[in-house]
């Protein structure tokens, strides 16, 4: 079950993957060189997409907490040369502590990462793993979106509470504060309006929801009739896809932010 939930990620991600990979586009891109950590690869598109980019002379290690997810990294790019992949977290991962990297990498995963106090520590960790002048690229949740909380409302009312105890969420100006306490000088800070959701049909939907939440969103839950009744309030899409947009104040926030020079 776990490896299907791993491969049910890799095939249903591709939403954040793609806002991510324009975040390393028109942030990153200008800054790679040489020893890049991605924190928080999940099944290593974006991690792949980094090591062509940095090319022959650079590296990049991604590290995620799930093993089934990095076994799944590890198969589907055993071809890229400059690329490694291995279990790990923000409080746990090679290289902690000895000024190894020159960026830092993190695409949605802070807002997993529990309780303010583990979210300090993994500043202070990020800190002390970049090179001088190095830097994090961040993008992460500061808020649930409405359109989140409408799917788990309608759609899987049983299982809220849980689904809504996942993630730990921080405003921007606390993650800013944490950054700035742990010894970063902030480059860039803002909101960003997620891009729209597009399923191809229902089950597209449930798959989403379930691998993108650890299995806690219940694909058998949504109905037929949940989804017709959900569908006709809340999609736009036409010939059975299905299309929810984002709300105006439905934004995640970016961060990039620089360790000063010694």
């Amino acid at each position: 079950m776990m490896n299907k939930m791993a491969e049910g990620y890799q095939q249903n991600s591709r939403w954040q993957r793609n806002g991510g990979k324009r975040f390393v586009q028109n942030e990153v891109a200008p800054y790679l060189s040489n020893d890049i950590l991605d924190l928080g690869c999940g099944t290593g598109e974006l991690s792949a997409y980094l090591a062509e980019l940095v090319g022959p002379k650079g590296r990049v290690l991604a590290v995620d907490p799930d093993k089934e997810r990095i076994r799944v990294a590890q198969e589907s790019h055993k071809e890229i040369e400059n690329l490694t992949f291995a279990e790990g977290s923000t409080s746990s991962f090679p290289g902690l502590g000895l000024e190894t990297y020159n960026v830092i990498f993190s695409n949605f995963v802070l807002h997993w990462v529990k309780n303010i106090e583990e979210k300090e520590k993994a500043f202070q960790n990020m800190f002390r793993s970049l090179k001088p002048t190095g830097k994090i690229f961040l993008r992460y949740g500061d808020r649930l979106p409405i359109t989140f909380d409408r799917v788990f409302r309608e759609l899987n009312p049983e299982n809220m509470d849980r689904l809504l105890n996942l993630f730990e969420h921080e405003t921007r100006p606390v993650i800013e504060k944490l950054c700035e306490a742990n010894g970063f000088r902030i480059l860039k800070s803002f909101d960003e309006k997620h891009d729209d959701l597009v399923f191809e049909n229902g089950e597209g939907l449930r798959l989403f929801f379930w691998a993108t939440t650890n299995g806690v969103f219940d694909p058998q839950l949504v109905t037929e009739e949940r989804l017709e009744k959900f569908c006709a309030r809340y999609s736009s899409g036409e010939n059975g896809r299905i299309k929810l947009h984002f709300e105006e104040n439905d934004t995640f926030s970016v961060l990039v932010a620089e360790k000063p020079a010694d």
